[in-house]
């Protein structure tokens, strides 16, 4: 529901109201994209006041430390593996938007980012995975593969001459 407000306040513009008679509600239709004023959702959202010491406070002592327990009862070698962290990480993602619209803050902002970074240094840095570094391609199987179609065009070309003669 607050994302299908969002999306109507942001896209179709604020609700106007006429002047005339019953005030009825009209929605501006046009996109003004001289102003990007619509991307920066604190403007958007003047009268809230997002309360970021207490989205921090929120994050690390309530979303965290819950997302600690349930990861903790998982072992650390299974924390690469998307199957079994997918549920506690799905709770701390539910967790922190309901955190951040509790302290009338917009989601994401810059300090959910920021614990997101925490998060995954903390748990989830031995997580990259390993690139094979792909070898080029022996040199005379380049110039072979290259030169069999190159070489095909004359042949080709002469065959379109020869035929376009003997149609004359």
């Amino acid at each position: 529901m607050i994302a299908y407000l969002l999306f109507t306040f942001l896209i179709l513009g604020p609700l106007k109201a006429e002047t005339s008679g019953l005030k009825s509600r009209k929605t501006n239709q046009t996109l003004n994209l001289k102003h990007k004023e619509f991307q920066d959702q604190e403007t958007a959202f003047s009268g809230q006041h997002c309360k970021p010491a207490h989205l921090v406070n929120l994050s690390h002592v309530y979303c965290g430390e819950n997302f600690h327990h349930k990861i903790m009862n998982i072992s650390t070698e299974d924390w690469c593996v998307l199957e079994n962290i997918i549920r506690p990480y799905n709770d701390l993602t539910v967790c922190l938007e309901t955190a951040s619209h509790l302290v009338n803050c917009y989601y994401p902002n810059p300090d959910i980012q920021d614990f997101f970074l925490y998060i995954h240094s903390k748990y989830f840095h031995n997580c990259t995975k390993k690139e094979f570094l792909l070898e080029d391609a022996p040199h005379g199987l380049v110039i072979t593969l290259t030169l069999i179609p190159v070489s095909l065009i004359p042949m080709l070309v002469y065959l379109v001459i020869w035929k376009s003669k003997i149609q004359e």
